[in-house]
């Protein structure tokens, strides 16, 4: 049976995104590595270009093949529950330091200075139309 964690994540499904990640990875260097060689090694330049194709294409059926294995782990994988503990990152909230730091005392006054410098400038704009 899988291994399944209290926040719903399946971890044997899991390993096996993780390594199909790995094979996708791989696939889409050979994709790239296929591009950069070109048609090379061949003599005629159609034995070139039907050798090309076909090892590009191989290259992206696999490309394909990963990614469409990959969609079907993520949906094994599960979503993690919305529920689960903060522990003590609930207590950044709490944090001191803040309270040393004048950073809310500065927004608030910036706030208020805003809202005395919009009042006096709605009337004026109300007057100049």
């Amino acid at each position: 049976m899988a291994d399944v964690l209290s926040v719903g994540v399946n971890l044997e499904a899991f390993a096996q995104a993780i390594s199909a990640i790995q094979a996708l990875r791989s696939s889409v260097s050979r994709v790239f590595d296929c591009l950069k060689d070109g048609m090379r090694n061949k003599e005629t330049l159609e034995g070139r270009e039907k050798a090309f194709i076909a090892h590009f294409q191989d290259n992206l059926h696999s490309v394909n093949r990963d990614l469409n294995e990959l969609e079907r782990l993520s949906n094994l994988v599960g979503k993690p529950s919305e529920n689960h503990p903060l522990h003590n990152s609930g207590l950044l909230s709490l944090d001191p330091v803040q309270d040393k730091t004048p950073l809310y005392s500065q927004l608030l006054q910036a706030y208020k200075w805003s809202n005395k410098k919009e009042l006096l400038s709605i009337p004026r704009t109300f007057s100049q139309v």
